[in-house]
């Protein structure tokens, strides 16, 4: 976490609706439940700027597919595509149809940047759910996905055309709601698991070469049970 500070005296700048703060230390652990992120952009040298945020507030039964994020002045008025399955607004979280490997995204214009949620009902029954990020707006892309097992476990994938292959796993021990964060800056490509990183990995030449600077992030599913909350992607 940063500690640095500008000389100026801080603004705060409150990315959700309520006053819940989650600085930067964010990256380090979890959003408040129905909250977005706030942090500290003139005293925290390094903060990151955030081109996308969700905390899919609305009528549940709603599609998520062709909605306008929330908060839209600040989270650039993006607007949601489902690649994959049916997503849908269910009592103010995300869900996804029971399709296998379903997607969601916004075009964020970035491929280094990190994409971040709030999972909750996971932990049972083999569920699965996780975040995409250089999104091809086709069929390609990196995913951190936790699986609910024996053990618990987390893959790094990067899907080609459809096809997965997994770069990494980690079998971290889940809670009932868990914080998921995937990072790329360049070839470097982190995962954390409520403020642990649990996964690292170096993309290879031709990992780079298949992602080809796409710049769409957003959510995979794998259960209809799983629900997403507080969605943000932010760059450095």
């Amino acid at each position: 976490m940063h500690t640095a500070r500008a000389r100026r005296r801080p603004t705060l700048v409150l990315l959700g609706v309520t006053s819940t703060l989650v600085a930067w230390a964010s990256a380090l652990g979890g959003l408040g439940s129905a909250t977005l992120t706030a942090y500290d952009v003139a005293g925290q040298v390094g903060a990151p700027a955030v081109v996308a945020c969700d905390n899919f507030t609305g009528t549940t039964g709603a599609n998520v597919n062709g909605r306008a994020v929330v908060v839209a002045a600040n989270c650039a008025s993006r607007t949601w595509t489902a690649h994959v399955g049916t997503w849908t607004v269910q009592t103010n979280q995300a869900a996804s149809s029971a399709t296998a490997s379903a997607v969601v995204t916004v075009n964020t214009a970035v491929s280094d940047a990190s994409v971040q949620v709030v999972l909750r009902s996971l932990n049972t029954g083999g569920r699965s759910g996780g975040v995409v990020l250089d999104h091809s707006g086709g069929a390609t892309y990196l995913a951190a996905v936790m699986i609910d097992g024996a053990p618990d476990v987390v893959q790094l994938r990067l899907v080609v055309a459809g096809s997965p292959t997994v770069l990494a796993t980690a079998t971290p021990a889940f809670a009932t709601t868990n914080t998921l964060r995937l990072t790329r800056v360049g070839t470097s490509v982190t995962v954390r698991v409520n403020g642990s990183s649990v996964i690292t990995a170096t993309l290879s030449a031709g990992a780079v070469a298949s992602l080809g600077g796409a710049g769409r992030a957003g959510l995979f599913g794998g259960n209809s049970s799983v629900r997403f909350d507080d969605f943000v992607v932010s760059v450095p």
